[in-house]
């Protein structure tokens, strides 16, 4: 059987007032049962460098879409 690694996804870019550092209270306002949740949708409109959207998505593996977006145009 061939051994497969997995690596944590991280932030595409560097940005000033990427929310890495706000995970922990980011994770603190979900709701307790959201890894119960069936087929969940996760929706995200300032996307920056990705940092909760890769963090969520590695958290929550019942989140079965993502929609992204930025009105940023530098990003």
């Amino acid at each position: 059987m061939k051994k497969s690694d997995t690596y944590s996804a991280k932030p595409f870019v560097k940005w000033v007032g990427g929310k890495t550092q706000l995970l922990d209270d980011i994770k603190k306002t979900l709701p307790r049962d959201l890894s119960q949740r069936n087929d969940m949708t996760y929706i995200e409109p300032f996307v920056g460098g990705g940092a909760v959207l890769f963090w969520i998505l590695q958290e929550y593996p019942n989140i079965t879409k993502a929609i992204i977006n930025d009105i940023n145009k530098e990003i």
